[in-house]
C-alpha cells in the first residue's frame, strides 16, 4: 500500500496524526540536552527507522505478513525503551495507528490490547523517569544538608530525613508513572473511538451510494420500459387500426374506379364508405400523435387532461363521457401519469369494440390511495378470454409498477368495468 493509496483511505486523517507524533519526537530528541551526543543521536536513528517502515505499509493482505510487520515495528521501541527514551508511549501510538490501516476491527482490539499491555511491562521493567527521580532526590538531601541553622533547628534529625525521602520520592515516581498509563489507556481508547466513528461514517455513505445507485438504476430501468411500452402499443395500434383502416380505403378506391364507368351510383356508395375510412383513420394518427407526447398536462392538471380526453372522445364518437374527479393536487407525477394513461387506453377501447352508449369515468382519493374505474354499457368480453390484448396488458403493468391493484370487470353484453387501486 503505498502513501497515495493510504492517503484515498477513509482513515487518512490518521496519518496527519502519525506525522504530527514523528515531529513532536524529533524535537523532543533534538532539545534534549540531558543526554550524550552518541545517544540522541542513536534515539534519532530508531525514530528514522519507524518513520521508513511507514512509507510502504504491506499490500499483501495474508494476516501473518500484517503480524510480521507490527513485530518489526515494536522491536526497535524496545531498544528504544530499554535505553530509556522519553517519548516510547508515542512511538507505541504510531504502531497502533498504523494497525489501524492494516486490519479489520477485531484484529485492531487484539494490538491495541497488546501495544497497552507492552506499554505497562516496559514502563516497569524499563522506567526512563527513575535517573530524573534519583538525581532529584540526592539534590534535595543536598539542598536540605545546606539549610540555615534556624530552619536545621525546627527540622526533623538527619536520620529521619533519610527514612522519609526516599519514600516521598517513590511515591511522587510512582505518581508520574500512573498519570502516564492512564493518558497513554485515555489517547488509545480515543484513537479506537475515531476510527469506529469514522469507519461507520464510511459505512453508510457506502450505502447511501449504493442505495442512490439502486433507485437511479430502477429508475432508469422503469422509464426505459414505459418507453419500451409506450411505443409497442402504438406501434400495435398504428398495425391494427390505422392500416387496416388504410388497407380497406385502398380497396374502396380500387372498386370505386372500376364502378365509376359501368355502376356509378355503386361507385358514389363506395367512396362515401372510402371517406368514412379515411376519417377513422385520421383519427387514429390523432390518437397516436396524442400519446407520444411525454407530458400530456404540462400545461394543465390531471383533471384537465382527462376533461380534454373525454371532449376529444365525444368529437370522435358523438358521446360524452361522465366525469366524477376527486383529485389532490399533490399527487406524485408517477401517478398522475398512469392514471392518465390508463383513462386513455380505456377510452381507446370504448370506441374501438365497446359500441357503449355510456362511459362513465370516476377517480376518487383517500389518505393512502387513489381508485380509478372507468366504466361503460357496451358489449363486453370475457376477460380471461383476452390474452392476446396489449392495452390492458399495458395498464396492468403500469398499475402493477406503482405496486398497486388493478381489476377487469366484464360479461359479454354487459359492458365492462375497469379498476385501478394505486396507493399513494
Amino acid at each position: 500500500m503505498q502513501i497515495e493509496s493510504i492517503m484515498r483511505h477513509p482513515l487518512r486523517s490518521l496519518l496527519y496524526i502519525e506525522w504530527i507524533l514523528f515531529a513532536a519526537i524529533m524535537a523532543s530528541e533534538v532539545s534534549n540536552s540531558g543526554q550524550s551526543i552518541e545517544l540522541k543521536w542513536f534515539n534519532i536513528g530508531i525514530v528514522v527507522v519507524l518513520a521508513v517502515m511507514g512509507l510502504r505499509l504491506p499490500s499483501n493482505r495474508k494476516l501473518l505478513v500484517k503480524i510480521l510487520y507490527t513485530i518489526a515495528q515494536i522491536i526497535p521501541i524496545l531498544v528504544a525503551a530499554y535505553i530509556r527514551m522519553r517519548p516510547v508511549g508515542l512511538l507505541y501510538i504510531i504502531v497502533v495507528i498504523r494497525s489501524y490501516l492494516l486490519f479489520d476491527r477485531k484484529y485492531r482490539l487484539w494490538v491495541t490490547g497488546g501495544i497497552f499491555a507492552l506499554y505497562l511491562t516496559t514502563l516497569n521493567l524499563f522506567p526512563y523517569r527513575r535517573q530524573y527521580s534519583e538525581s532529584r532526590y540526592s539534590t534535595g538531601t543536598i539542598t536540605r544538608n545546606a539549610r540555615t541553622p534556624e530552619t536545621r533547628g525546627n527540622a526533623s534529625t538527619p536520620s529521619e530525613r533519610s527514612e522519609e525521602s526516599p519514600i516521598e520520592t517513590r511515591r511522587e515516581r510512582d505518581g508520574f508513572r500512573w498519570g502516564f498509563v492512564f493518558l497513554f489507556g485515555g489517547i488509545l481508547l480515543s484513537l479506537q473511538l475515531l476510527v469506529d466513528r469514522i469507519l461507520a461514517e464510511k459505512h453508510a455513505k457506502e450505502e447511501l451510494a449504493i442505495a442512490n445507485q439502486r433507485i437511479r438504476s430502477y429508475a432508469l430501468k422503469a422509464e426505459e420500459n414505459g418507453s419500451l411500452q409506450e411505443r409497442n402499443r402504438i406501434a400495435r395500434e398504428i398495425h391494427d387500426s390505422l392500416g387496416h383502416s388504410l388497407t380497406a380505403l385502398n380497396l374502396h378506391l380500387e372498386m370505386a374506379v372500376k364502378l365509376s364507368q359501368l355502376k356509378p351510383e355503386k361507385s358514389r356508395e363506395v367512396l362515401v364508405e372510402a371517406k368514412r375510412l379515411g376519417s377513422i383513420a385520421l383519427q387514429d394518427v390523432r390518437q397516436s400523435v396524442s400519446a407520444l407526447r411525454s407530458d400530456p398536462f404540462a400545461d394543465r392538471d390531471l383533471a384537465a387532461a382527462i376533461n380534454k380526453l373525454a371532449d376529444d372522445f365525444k368529437y370522435s364518437n358523438h358521446l360524452q363521457p361522465i366525469c366524477h374527479l376527486d383529485l389532490p393536487l399533490n399527487l406524485p407525477q408517477s401517478t398522475n401519469i398512469i392514471l392518465y394513461r390508463i383513462v386513455q387506453e380505456a377510452l381507446t377501447n370504448v370506441s374501438k369494440h365497446a359500441h357503449a352508449s355510456e362511459v362513465i369515468i370516476e377517480i376518487k382519493t383517500q389518505a393512502n390511495r387513489v381508485e380509478l374505474r372507468v366504466t361503460d354499457n357496451g358489449r363486453g368480453f370475457i376477460p380471461t378470454h383476452n390474452t392476446t390484448g396489449f392495452g390492458l396488458q399495458g395498464m396492468r403493468e403500469r398499475v402493477l409498477s406503482l405496486q398497486g391493484q388493478f381489476e377487469i370487470v366484464s360479461l359479454p353484453e354487459r359492458g365492462c368495468q375497469i379498476v385501478a387501486i394505486i396507493p399513494v
